[in-house]
């Protein structure tokens, strides 16, 4: 179920220089929200910015949602300009989430950048499944949220790429690696395109199932523009072009097509 309505702003913090959490209360309709699932935030008061901004779901909790927003231009500055007490107006929550109707107790959940932040709420939701969740987040100089994530897991592994020699490098490498001496079930991801590619060609050489959160622009969330689509495959030889925020955001591996 969505709807378009105001939400108040019960709490801003910034995190570093270019991402804040906005904490907004809860909507009273919803009660079941998917990890994965975003919602489309107007950004401005009057007709400027025009479209709204889609922000994914980081956590969920009794009376609020958490959401991580990364200043990137006009739309996300606006919101990060918010104050506690503010209103914004919501529609949502929009989007397919994540498939968890899953087989197979080893799980990884692999994260890069502002990707990082839906996968908490992920991560909350399969602890509850009691299944074994190692958590890998890569980031480019500077970590955040991930003493969120030891909240649901005692295995969170970080890496930098501009880190010093103990966690340099990329989180892809890092898979690589811990595939070398343990068996996953499922591979969980949202990061940048490059990432989900390579972790996309990792689940199908190792056999594992995987599940991508695509991160598309996206404009009005309902599917009607056709902004925000996606490469994905129809049968054994055949591809269509899909809508991210309608279809998606969440896909598994085997159905997208990454073009070179």
């Amino acid at each position: 179920m969505k709807r378009d309505l105001l939400c108040k702003v019960i709490e801003k913090v910034k995190i570093n220089e270019n991402i804040y959490k906005l904490t907004i209360e809860k909507p009273n309709y919803n009660k079941n929200i998917k990890a994965g699932q975003f919602f489309n935030f107007k950004c401005g008061e009057g007709d400027y910015p025009l479209l709204r901004r889609p922000i994914s779901v980081a956590l969920v909790k009794k009376d609020s949602i958490d959401f991580y927003i990364n200043k990137v231009g006009k739309g996300t500055n606006a919101l990060c300009e918010k104050k506690e007490g503010d209103y914004i107006d919501i529609l949502g929550p929009l989007g397919n989430g994540f498939d968890l109707d899953i087989k197979g107790k080893n799980i990884v959940i692999i994260g890069g950048g502002i990707g990082v932040a839906p996968l908490l709420e992920l991560t909350k939701q399969l602890s509850d499944m009691h299944v074994n969740i190692d958590v890998m987040l890569g980031f480019k100089k500077e970590a955040f949220i991930v003493d969120e994530f030891k909240k649901y897991t005692g295995s969170v592994s970080i890496t930098l790429e501009n880190g010093s020699e103990v966690n340099k490098g990329y989180v892809t490498d890092l898979l690589k690696e811990r595939i070398k001496s343990k068996k996953y079930d499922y591979i969980f991801t949202c990061g940048p395109k490059p990432m989900l590619k390579e972790v996309k060609r990792i689940g199908e050489e190792e056999n594992i199932k995987t599940q991508l959160l695509m991160e598309e622009r996206m404009a009005c969330g309902i599917g009607a523009c056709l902004v925000c689509t996606c490469k994905v495959k129809r049968g054994k030889d055949d591809w269509n072009y899909v809508r991210t925020c309608k279809e998606g955001p969440v896909f598994y591996g085997d159905e997208v097509i990454f073009d070179e």
